[in-house]
C-alpha cells in the first residue's frame, strides 16, 4: 500500500522518525548552552561576554542558516557539510535524512579531542557570534513548539504591525526588545504615551508559557512547520484527520477527553498559515 505523501515526499513514516529525533535536538542544543554559560570565563574576553543575538532574529531564516552553516566551518569541513546537505536532498520529503545525519554529526563531535588552550584562543574571536547563534538557535526551535513559526517570522510580522506576535515573541525570548523592528514599536509607543501597549508588554515580559506547553499540540505545531517549509499548499480535512490522528495518533477526535475535526480544521488554518486549506 502506497503511503500519504502530505507535503514534498513527506510521509507519516518520515515524521514519526523526525518527531522521535526532536528531542535529542533539543537536548543537545541545550547541553552546547549549558556548556557555554559554564565556560564563559574560559571562553569569552572579558568585553565580549555580553554579547547578544536578538540581530539574527531581523534576517530571514533562510540566511540565517547560511549563517549558521558558516559558523560550523569552524568544526566541520566544508566537504562534510556538503554531504550531509546532499543526503538530504537525495532523500525524498528531505526529513528522512535526518536521524542517520544527527547520528553522523554526534559521532563527528564525539570524536573531536577536547580543545587545547591554542585551539580556543585561535577559535575566540568568533565565539561570541557562534555562541550567540546557538542560543538564537535554541529560542526559534522553541517558537516554532509555542506559535508553529520561527522567531524570524514573529519579528517580520512586528515589522508589518502584529502587536499580538510583539507579546509572542518577548514570552520566548525576552531578548528580542533589543530587535530594531521592536525598539521602533518601542520608542513610537513612547512618544504617544501607549499606556496599554506598555501594559501588554510588561506582562509578556513576566508572563509565563505554561498554557501552550501541551507536548501533543507543540508536536502538531512542529509538524505544520515541517510541512509548510516543504512547500505543503493543501492539507484537506481528510488528510489532517488521517495524519493526527490515525498515523501520528497526536490528536483524539469525537471521543471523551478529545477535540472535534472541526477543532482540528481550525488549528490547522492556524498554524499552516494559509496553506492549510478544505
Amino acid at each position: 500500500m502506497n503511503e500519504t505523501n502530505y507535503g514534498k515526499g513527506i510521509t507519516a513514516r518520515n515524521l514519526r522518525a523526525f518527531l522521535e529525533l526532536w528531542p535529542l535536538v533539543a537536548v543537545g542544543i541545550e547541553d552546547t548552552k549549558k556548556t557555554i554559560n559554564d565556560c564563559d570565563d574560559r571562553l569569552f574576553d572579558k568585553e565580549d561576554e555580553e554579547f547578544s543575538w536578538c540581530y539574527f532574529y531581523e534576517i530571514p531564516t533562510k540566511d540565517f542558516t547560511v549563517l549558521l552553516c558558516t559558523g560550523l566551518l569552524q568544526f566541520v569541513s566544508l566537504e562534510q557539510i556538503l554531504d550531509w546537505f546532499k543526503q538530504m536532498s537525495d532523500c525524498p520529503g528531505n526529513i528522512g535524512a535526518l536521524p542517520g545525519i544527527w547520528n553522523q554529526v554526534h559521532e563527528h563531535f564525539e570524536a573531536r579531542p577536547n580543545p587545547t588552550k591554542d585551539d580556543i584562543e585561535s577559535l575566540r574571536p568568533s565565539l561570541p557570534e557562534i555562541s550567540a547563534a546557538f542560543i538564537a538557535v535554541q529560542y526559534s526551535l522553541w517558537c516554532v513548539l509555542y506559535h508553529g513559526c520561527f522567531l524570524n517570522e514573529l519579528i517580520k510580522r512586528i515589522r508589518n504591525g502584529d502587536n499580538k506576535a510583539l507579546t509572542d515573541a518577548i514570552k520566548i525570548d525576552a531578548s528580542i526588545i533589543g530587535c530594531p523592528t521592536v525598539v521602533g514599536k518601542i520608542s513610537r509607543a513612547t512618544r504617544l504615551q501607549d499606556v496599554k501597549f506598555f501594559a501588554k508588554l510588561k506582562s509578556a515580559i513576566s508572563g509565563k508559557k505554561e498554557k501552550v506547553k501541551q507536548a501533543n499540540f507543540q508536536k502538531m505545531r512542529l509538524v505544520f512547520e515541517v510541512l509548510y517549509e516543504s512547500g505543503a499548499l493543501r492539507l484537506t480535512d481528510k488528510q489532517l484527520y488521517q495524519l493526527f490522528v490515525e498515523e501520528l495518533k497526536l490528536y483524539t477526535a469525537n471521543s471523551k477527553g478529545g477535540g472535534s475535526e472541526k477543532a482540528l480544521r481550525k488549528f490547522a488554518d492556524t498554524y499552516m498559515k494559509k496553506n492549510a486549506t478544505t
